[in-house]
């Protein structure tokens, strides 16, 4: 039976991100101040000339982006020295967290995906030298708020989990690899899974699998059983195009980070353990806050933790104000 297990416990005040480095953790927002799961710290020397909130790192390591969560700016960061700015539409940017991530094609090359032109248009860039990839004459989105970006570990498929209007919480999947033959394909998708709920997240389950939390607001009054419902955890096989598993969570679910094919780790609240089979929570960290985001629109909930996620470790880190939690997950 999977369970927590506390790692480390870090002192540390005033964390405004955090990132994986290995067996350390690094706050690229705070300035690049560096902690080791022992207890070391080290001060970084970046000052930044925005209150960026938040940051994402390329598999590599070699590039970070820090940025607002709420507003329109950031910055990508070599080797922990500023490279060059990032910006985004300034439209609800208030309002929903800012939609960008690295990746590493196949190719090697790594690239940062967000939308700096505008809200529903998804741009590929070189991380390095920010050349655009996807440039097209004939770019149309549908109106779609891209946010809560993510790519599989093969860099083969992209997820974003944002928002249509009225709002309504859905996300959308992209095949990164004819995207890049033909950005066309970036503006709209159409093998996603039926869903008769708001999509409160979204994560990647091994490369070819979406693992799907949905909420209880729904826009249909029957089910056909073909469809992810309220209030349900699911598993969406992308190449077969096919729901593998759809169960009724045991409570409401937010954040997800995969921890096997059995188990997730769901943040609404605090951690919690939840089978993927069952939905019943297996385990909890009840005296550990990790934020009530159930959504990429978060302007009306309090600020989230700092967090960062290593599924292919299974563990996490979450920062409170006066340290650093550092849990695995072991069988």
């Amino acid at each position: 039976m999977p369970k927590f297990e506390i790692v480390a416990r870090i002192d540390a005040t005033n964390v405004r991100s955090l990132v994986w480095d290995g067996d350390s953790l690094v706050d690229w927002a705070g300035g690049g101040n560096r902690f080791e799961l022992h207890g070391n710290c080290f001060e970084g020397s970046i000052r930044h000339p925005f209150e960026f909130d938040a940051a994402c790192v390329s598999p590599s390591g070699k590039y970070a982006a820090v940025y607002q969560r709420l507003d329109t700016k950031g910055a990508v960061l070599k080797n922990g020295e500023f490279l060059r700015e990032l910006s985004r539409s300034d439209y609800h940017a208030d309002v929903y967290e800012y939609p960008i991530c690295f990746a590493r094609l196949g190719t090697g090359q790594e690239v940062l995906i967000h939308c700096p032109d505008e809200y529903c248009q998804l741009e590929i860039e070189d991380a390095e030298t920010g050349e655009r990839l996807t440039q097209h004459a004939n770019r149309k989105p549908v109106d779609f708020f891209h946010s809560r970006l993510a790519v599989n570990f093969a860099g083969t498929y992209l997820l974003s989990a944002g928002w249509v209007w009225q709002p309504y919480d859905f996300f959308g999947l992209f095949n990164l690899p004819e995207a890049l033959v033909d950005p066309v394909l970036l503006d709209d998708w159409n093998f996603v899974p039926k869903v008769s709920a708001e999509v409160s997240s979204a994560a990647f389950l091994g490369d070819d699998r979406l693992v799907i939390a949905t909420s209880a607001e729904t826009f249909e009054d029957e089910f056909t059983g073909d469809e992810v419902r309220p209030s349900s955890i699911a598993v969406w096989n992308i190449t077969r195009q096919k729901l593998m598993g759809n169960v009724l969570l045991e409570q409401a679910a937010g954040t997800l980070m995969p921890v096997d094919e059995e188990v997730v780790v769901d943040f609404f609240e605090h951690p919690k353990l939840v089978s993927i089979s069952t939905g019943k929570v297996i385990e909890r960290l009840p005296d550990v806050h990790s934020g009530t985001q159930t959504s990429s629109i978060i302007h009306h909930i309090e600020p989230l933790p700092a967090m960062a996620l290593d599924p292919a470790r299974r563990r996490f880190a979450i920062a409170s104000e006066s340290e650093i939690l550092v849990v695995a997950v072991s069988d």
